[in-house]
């Protein structure tokens, strides 16, 4: 089970890749539901390196590890964990980008569900559109 988006940004891959990974806490929708830290949802930070951290600090300044980045190769590739608060285990985000035309291909993969629970891979469809969502404010 994986979910999958593409999208097409008029920047070249280099841009691409570092608007979505050293500038994330500038276009993820924290304010707008995309916070697990909900009301106190403050900063999103990934940490442009393996090992890296990819968290949110939240306005009390508590913060929450939502995953490790596992590969980093710019321009071309980052893939980080993914662990709701609730969730079993983690899962995987990958994102590639590449050149096409007069900007860049972003291609999201989020995989790893199976090794969910039951309840938590219910939550595959929710995270189709929560990502279609983020991935339309990276793009703006």
């Amino acid at each position: 089970m994986t979910v999958s988006k593409s999208i097409f940004v008029k920047r070249p891959a280099a841009a691409a890749f570092r608007h979505f990974t050293a500038d994330i806490g500038r276009w993820w929708p924290l304010k707008e539901g995309m916070s697990f830290g909900a009301a106190r949802a403050h900063e999103i930070f990934l940490e442009g390196r393996v090992g890296g951290r990819f968290f949110e600090r939240y306005s009390d300044g508590e913060e929450f590890e939502v995953g490790r980045v596992t590969a980093f190769e710019p321009p071309a590739r980052v893939v980080f964990s993914w662990r709701q608060p609730s969730w079993n285990a983690h899962t995987e985000v990958e994102v590639r980008f590449a050149a096409e035309g007069d900007g860049t291909r972003v291609t999201l993969e989020h995989r790893g569900w199976e090794a969910l629970s039951d309840a938590a891979r219910q939550a595959a469809g929710s995270y189709g559109q929560g990502w279609d969502f983020a991935l339309s404010r990276y793009a703006a």
